[in-house]
């Protein structure tokens, strides 16, 4: 008699196992995706309080009026990049690349440069000439002689969405976060390229 609830059991199990399983699939695989939300948050947060401070600094200099003078315009690049610098002294890698954005931007990387964009893409973030070991700081000044290698569209669509004031910029196995006005590496993630 045992026997025969405990074989009933196992074929209404059996039975509804299609419909149930799909739900436990989807519990485990939510908290991933809310990781994810929850990390691109923070990173993006932490990108539009950077991006709020860079306005604030901006406001203190004198206006840059519209002008064709190049020496005036990196004059006011360089002393953006100097009031920047100086308000984010304490700033280190990871304040904005968290460890956990880190680790979501390098898989994001990994299966991007795996897929079937992959050789184009390093194609494209190939330099003509080969680079010099340079090695990246925060609140360094984006090196100049350095060719600004633009992130490849296709990884652009899988990365968090920049304001216009930022960019993602790779140096030559490194994906760096660059604002664009003051010329300055906000932060960088090491090795990020395979």
């Amino acid at each position: 008699m045992k026997r025969r609830i405990r074989v009933t059991r196992l074929l209404v199990w059996l039975s509804l196992f299609p419909f149930v399983a799909p739900g436990f699939a989807g519990q485990a695989q939510a908290p991933r995706v809310n990781e994810e939300a929850r990390d691109f948050k923070i990173f993006t947060d932490r990108v539009q309080a950077y991006v709020k401070l860079q306005k604030s600094l901006e406001a203190s200099l004198p206006t840059l009026k519209p002008t064709m003078d190049a020496a005036q315009i990196v004059e006011h690049q360089h002393a953006l990049a100097g009031k920047i610098a100086d308000a984010r002294r304490d700033a280190r890698q990871g304040d904005i690349f968290t460890h956990e954005v880190t680790e979501r931007f390098r898989k994001i990387i990994r299966r991007a440069f795996r897929g079937p964009e992959g050789r184009l893409m390093r194609q494209t973030i190939r330099p003509d000439s080969p680079l010099k070991v340079i090695v990246l700081h925060v609140n360094d000044v984006y090196p100049e002689d350095v060719p600004l290698i633009t992130t490849p569209p296709t990884l652009l669509l899988e990365l968090p969405e920049l304001p216009p004031e930022l960019a993602y910029r790779i140096v030559g196995r490194d994906l760096t976060l660059k604002d664009v006005k003051a010329s300055l590496i906000l932060d960088l993630i090491p090795k990020a390229i395979p």
